[in-house]
């Protein structure tokens, strides 16, 4: 009985179960922010291309055919649809009531979103689900003098 009891061929048993659950959570968290990061990027990139597109169109009330060709309301449907096309391509669309357009200010295309999550899915970590982002991209009208 004492042999059986001095063995020591289970402790690698417990070692193991004791590290395992560490190396899974530091696994996992790198996976998580890993994929928030791609978020983030797809986001920045998806309102970029919108302003670039919204950049075509005339400013409001300026003397051109595309300005009678497209209202406001028109080119600001492009440029959401084009936000949430562009960032689907990459896995992550983004809604369209999120996304904000401002077409008024001057000379300047301003696509916005405020208050996005980006930890999607992890409903059981209320620190990291109530974490929120937001991002702008600004272009200039590319018929403005």
């Amino acid at each position: 009985l004492r042999r059986f009891l001095r063995r020591d061929g289970g402790a690698a048993v417990v070692e193991f179960g004791l590290v395992v659950p560490i190396l899974f959570l530091l696994v996992w968290g790198i996976i998580s922010f890993s994929r928030a990061y791609q978020r983030l990027n797809t986001l920045s990139a998806g309102l970029r291309e919108g302003a670039r597109v919204g950049s075509t169109f005339a400013a409001p009330g300026a003397p051109c055919t595309t300005c009678i060709k497209y209202g406001t309301t028109q080119a600001e449907d492009s440029v959401k649809s084009t936000v949430y096309i562009f960032s689907g391509a990459f896995g992550y669309p983004i809604d369209t009531s999120q996304v904000n357009v401002d077409m008024t200010n001057g000379y300047d295309v301003r696509v916005y979103v405020s208050g996005m999550s980006l930890f999607t899915g992890l409903n059981f970590l209320g620190i990291l689900n109530s974490m929120t982002v937001s991002r702008e991209a600004i272009f200039r009208w590319e018929g403005a003098p």
